[in-house]
């Protein structure tokens, strides 16, 4: 997957990556409240293959899974951060969405918003457009199955 880089601090709460005004069963408000709290002029310019990239405990606050459903319909490619908030990660993965961290947490400062990058989970790599690699620390097996097969509700036995 490739893209442009968005890049965040740290605490990004999921109140802000999705406001509570953009709750919603249409998926055009709750694809158009994807960051509002933050920018409300960011969502608009996101293109499908963006990667998001953040610093310490990305996803913190609510359980409620609208900030992934947000960041799906976006058809963002993965999240890459120094660490997430663990129930933000598992979320996010249940539904299919790459979560990926960094193996050295400094290297978030080599990022900036608006570069091109490429993102291969599998191998646990970041490639910045001028061919600058990023090592990621590589999930676990039954991570990677759940993100290849589009969320946890796709590996259960169709009957």
């Amino acid at each position: 997957m490739s893209g442009r880089v968005w890049l965040f601090g740290d605490d990004l709460n999921t109140d802000v990556i999705h406001p509570p005004a953009f709750y919603s069963l249409d998926p055009d408000k709750v694809r158009r409240g994807l960051f509002h709290g933050y920018d409300p002029e960011l969502q608009p310019n996101l293109e499908p293959g963006d990667v998001v990239v953040a610093g310490r405990n990305f996803g913190c606050g609510s359980s409620r899974e609208t900030s992934i459903r947000a960041l799906k319909l976006n058809h963002i490619g993965a999240v890459i951060a120094v660490d997430f908030a663990r129930i933000f990660f598992r979320n996010a993965t249940n539904n299919g969405l790459p979560c990926l961290t960094f193996d050295d947490p400094a290297d978030l400062e080599r990022l900036t918003t608006g570069q091109r990058v490429s993102v291969d989970p599998d191998r646990a790599r970041l490639r910045t457009g001028d061919g600058t690699t990023i090592a990621l620390t590589p999930p676990g097996e039954f991570v990677r199955q759940i993100w290849a097969a589009g969320g946890l509700l796709e590996l259960l036995p169709k009957s």
